[in-house]
């Protein structure tokens, strides 16, 4: 495997290609999805033929982006010469597709920025630190010369915002200089943005929303907190682990909370788990232990077992890895 650490180099491979092939990690995000559909129109802008595959249900919030028919699908005859892969660190992560994204492709391109944790599974890897993807993104798209239009500028905003926990974590004096830039260039109000993302919950998701304030539990002397959701209770919300998305980071609101755990459960027996953290404290070395990953304050992991057995399990190796009792 090639590293490559130019933009030099990526708007080489890009410009070499026609068809082009778009694709993230599974159990999507702002900042995947808002890449991933970025890029896409920027490489239509430039005339090439391109194409965003996902392995992944979509929240309700995504109508942020629009119409989402065209994703999975294919848009022209004939076979895509370059692959890449947005805000993924590894080929697993890209669910299904892990199986097929790399067959009859010439070259394969990652972008991403978990610069710690990617494994340079692609041929050609453009893996940066920045507080998202979509920051690399825009660094690329300017240097590639490419007229950023105003949904190409929402897009990209989406993901730097929620990536960086509307803007309490991974932030930079540049990570606030791109945002403002892709405001200017899009013309944008930022209540464009945050009000369809942040503010338009469904009355379902607030009910969820109560609950999770009933079923906090305190751990560490009240420097842990973990919310744990079963089955039943996405069943009796009529919600579903996409709705979830901000809920791990509501233990965080109280002063003396270090470190968060969210775990939901899904009807395939597994646990979808998030972790949050403040300040220096780790919450990606605890999802490590997992077998999972993500960045120092917000990281995530799958668990498999009974919702008791799960509940020890986070508790036990949190406290061993961050040195705490409980």
């Amino acid at each position: 495997m090639e590293k490559m650490t130019t933009f030099k180099e990526v708007s080489e491979i890009i410009n070499s290609a026609n068809n082009i092939s778009i694709y993230t990690h599974i159990n999507t995000d702002c900042d995947a999805m808002g890449s991933a559909i970025a890029l896409r129109e920027a490489l239509k802008l430039m005339g090439k033929n391109a194409d965003v595959y996902v392995n992944s249900n979509f929240p309700n919030y995504f109508k942020f982006y629009g119409s989402l028919e065209e994703i999975n699908k294919k848009s022209f005859e004939g076979k895509y010469d370059l692959a890449i892969c947005v805000d993924s660190a590894t080929e697993g992560r890209l669910g299904k597709y892990k199986f097929t994204w790399r067959k009859g492709v010439k070259n394969t391109l990652a972008i991403d920025h978990h610069h710690l944790s990617n494994d340079m599974f692609c041929k050609f890897n453009c893996v940066k630190e920045a507080s998202s993807t979509a920051e690399i993104l825009f660094e690329l798209l300017i240097y590639m010369k490419v007229q950023l239009s105003p949904y190409i500028c929402k897009c990209l905003i989406s993901g730097i915002l929620t990536d960086t926990g509307r803007f309490t974590h991974s932030v930079k004096p540049r990570t606030l200089e791109v945002v403002s830039k892709l405001l200017k260039y899009g013309k944008l109000k930022i209540e464009e943005i945050t009000t369809p993302l942040f503010n338009s919950m469904e009355y379902r998701v607030f009910n969820l929303l109560q609950l999770a304030y009933q079923k906090i539990e305190f751990y560490s002397e009240n420097k842990l907190a973990i919310i744990m959701f079963s089955k039943e209770d996405f069943k009796n919300t009529e919600t579903t682990l996409d709705d979830v998305d901000a809920f791990p980071d509501i233990p965080l609101q109280l002063e003396c909370i270090k470190f968060a755990i969210l775990a939901s459960e899904d009807d395939k027996g597994y646990f979808r788990v998030s972790f949050r953290s403040k300040g220096e404290l780790s919450a990606k070395d605890v999802a490590e232990s997992f077998g999972g990953g993500g960045h120092l304050n917000a990281s995530g992991c799958k668990i498999f077992g009974s919702f008791d057995e799960v509940k020890d399990r986070l508790l036990n190796n949190s406290f061993e890895v961050l040195g705490w009792k409980k």
